[in-house]
């Protein structure tokens, strides 16, 4: 089953949860590819939709709220932003609210990530549930990426702005 980030129409990932879960438990430079590859495709289809909410409405965009997962790296999240956003948001703050790694298991278990002291529970690499220490874990959150709203600035409208005068 696919993610879906929820507040964007058509975005799904491409990868399954549990081809993510591996490539983020994986060592190794090639990991690091991956994890950067799938996070550049994550910020261009976050720019897309902003820039299509303001093409929309014929407007700049000033700032930008996001719900981001963990597991979707808010810090390179941010920093790609920040890089792929070029001269057309270089003006545009965007603001990450983080969504913590949940777990759950079937003996009714519910706990964020780090309370079992690694970054994602995955059952195929062994990683017991804290209580029962049963592998039937699942997550629960941190995989959202939604944009929770965007602040626009109609073109042509200029911000007064006030001189003191001395």
């Amino acid at each position: 089953m696919a993610t879906t980030c929820s507040s964007m129409p058509g975005m799904r990932s491409r990868f399954s949860t549990r081809q993510r879960q591996k490539r983020y438990s994986a060592r190794g430079k090639r990991s690091l590819r991956v994890k950067a590859v799938h996070e550049i495709e994550l910020t261009t289809r976050v720019l897309k939709a902003v820039r299509r909410i303001a093409t929309e409405h014929d407007a700049r965009v000033l700032e930008v709220n996001l719900r981001v997962g963990e597991i979707n790296e808010p810090n390179s999240l941010q920093l790609w932003l920040n890089k792929l956003g070029g001269d057309e948001f270089n003006l545009t703050k965007f603001n990450i609210s983080r969504v913590p790694i949940t777990i759950k298991c079937e003996c009714g278990y519910v706990g964020n990530a780090s309370s079992i002291d690694t970054h994602i529970p995955q059952p195929e690499l062994g990683i017991p549930c804290p209580k029962c220490g049963g592998h039937e874990l699942s997550l629960t959150s941190g995989q959202e990426l939604e944009i929770v709203d965007v602040k626009l600035e109609k073109k042509g409208v200029q911000k007064r702005r006030t001189k003191k005068s001395r």
